[in-house]
C-alpha cells in the first residue's frame, strides 16, 4: 500500500483541505489492508493471521431510535474490522423487522431487552444498562463502547480497535461535581436532580413537539419558585458525556445493583449525563485513581467529536416553529471533524458518514 509519504505532490494539493487527515491513515503492523478497486466506497480490511481473535473483541453499544441508511452505514464501517461484535437497542416505540438486513449477521445482537426510550429521562439509563449486560455475556469482550446511531467513526474503525485494545479501554468525559448550592435545572444546578422532572412522562417529554418543548423550558424557569424538591443526596454526583469505552472491570461495575443512586435519579434531568460519570468516578476512587476534568463546552468530548453551533440563516417561522438540533453536524465541520483525535463524530447524517467513508477509500 501506498505510504504517506509516497503521496505525490498534485494529489495532495488537490485535496488540501484534508491534509490533516492523512494523519488518521497511519497502517497499523498487526494488520493488511486491501486496495479497493476503483468507483467502489467498500473497504476491505484483512486481520493478520497473527492476532488472537477470540481474545481481541470489542463490543460496540448502539442507541438507535430508527433503522435508516445512517445506521446502516455505521455498522458496515464497524464490521470492516473483524474484531468488533455490534449489540443495538432500538427504542421500544420501534418495530423490528425480521427480515432486517443486518439479521442474519452473527457479528450484530439486537437486544431484545429493549425499552421506550424518552430524551432526558432514566428510560435512558435503562436502556444503556441493558446493552451493557448483554455485551458482558460474550467473555471474549475486552472493551466496550457506548455510542448512537448517529455517530460515525473519524478514524479507520480498525485503528480505532488498535488504539483501545492498546490502553487501559476506559475514556469518558466527566465535566464536573453536582453542585447544591447551583439553583438551577440546568448543567451542575442542584434542580437538575431535586426537582420532579417529567420526561419519561412520554405525553409530557419536551421532544414530542416544539409546544411541549416551549412548555417545559418555561417549566424550567419557574421551577426555582416551586417550594417542592425530592429529599434525596447531592454528595458526589458526576456530570459529563453519556457516551464512553470502558474495560470489562468497569462495564462488570456499572451493571451491579446501585439501588441508592436509582433512586436519586430517578426523575432527574438527563440522568444518562449523570449515572455512568458517578459510577465511574467512584470506581477510579476505590481503585486508588484519579482523573481529568473536561470543559462541558469543548468538542472533544473523549471518545466523540461533538460541536454546538446555533444557525445563523433561520427564518422567523423556523424559529417559532420548529425545533433545533444545535450539535448536527455539516460538510463544513469536516476539517475540523477529521483532524480531531476523537474516535467518534456525534450527529452526522448519512451524507457526511458517506463523505468520510469516501476519504477512506480513496487513501487506503
Amino acid at each position: 500500500m501506498q505510504k504517506r509519504d509516497d503521496i505525490d505532490t498534485d494529489y495532495r494539493k488537490k485535496h488540501s483541505k484534508y491534509d490533516r487527515f492523512y494523519g488518521l491513515l497511519e497502517i497499523k503492523p498487526t494488520h493488511v489492508y486491501k486496495k479497493s478497486p476503483k468507483n467502489t466506497k467498500k473497504i476491505d480490511l484483512l486481520k493478520n493471521k497473527n492476532v488472537n481473535i477470540k481474545e481481541e473483541k470489542i463490543s460496540y453499544m448502539i442507541m438507535a431510535h430508527e433503522i435508516g441508511a445512517q445506521l446502516n452505514l455505521l455498522i458496515k464501517s464497524l464490521l470492516s474490522d473483524v474484531r468488533s461484535v455490534i449489540y443495538i437497542h432500538l427504542d421500544g416505540k420501534v418495530e423490528i423487522d425480521n427480515n432486517d438486513l443486518f439479521s442474519q449477521d452473527d457479528r450484530i445482537v439486537f437486544i431484545k431487552n429493549r425499552v421506550r426510550v424518552n430524551w432526558g429521562g432514566f428510560s435512558m439509563v435503562h436502556a444503556m444498562k441493558n446493552l451493557i449486560h448483554e455485551a458482558l455475556k460474550d467473555t471474549g469482550s475486552d472493551r466496550f463502547v457506548l455510542i448512537s446511531g448517529s455517530c460515525f467513526p473519524i478514524k479507520i474503525p480498525v485503528q480505532i480497535n488498535d488504539e483501545l485494545l492498546r490502553s487501559n479501554g476506559n475514556i469518558f468525559s466527566v465535566w464536573g461535581e453536582i453542585d447544591p448550592e447551583n439553583l438551577s435545572s440546568e448543567g451542575f444546578g442542584r434542580y437538575s436532580v431535586t426537582k420532579f422532572q417529567p420526561c419519561d412522562v412520554e405525553i409530557l417529554n419536551p421532544k414530542k413537539s416544539i409546544a411541549h418543548s416551549r412548555v417545559w423550558n418555561f417549566y424550567k424557569k419557574i421551577s426555582s419558585q416551586i417550594p417542592l424538591e425530592r429529599k434525596v443526596s447531592l454528595s458526589d454526583l458526576w456530570r459529563g458525556s453519556q457516551f464512553f469505552a470502558a474495560s470489562r472491570a468497569v462495564a462488570e461495575w456499572f451493571v451491579k445493583s446501585h439501588p441508592d443512586l436509582d433512586h436519586i435519579l430517578r426523575w432527574s434531568l438527563a440522568p444518562d449525563e449523570i449515572y455512568f460519570n458517578t459510577l465511574y468516578v467512584r470506581y477510579l476512587r476505590q481503585s486508588g485513581e484519579d482523573f481529568c476534568k473536561i470543559l462541558p463546552g469543548a468538542t472533544e468530548q473523549g471518545t466523540h467529536y461533538i460541536k454546538k453551533t446555533v444557525p445563523a440563516d433561520r427564518t422567523l417561522r423556523q424559529k417559532l416553529f420548529e425545533p433545533i438540533d444545535l450539535r448536527k453536524l455539516n460538510k463544513n465541520d469536516l476539517p475540523e471533524i477529521l483532524s480531531s483525535p476523537c474516535f467518534f463524530a456525534r450527529k452526522c447524517n448519512s451524507e457526511i458518514s458517506k463523505e468520510i467513508e469516501r476519504l477512506w477509500c480513496d487513501d487506503i
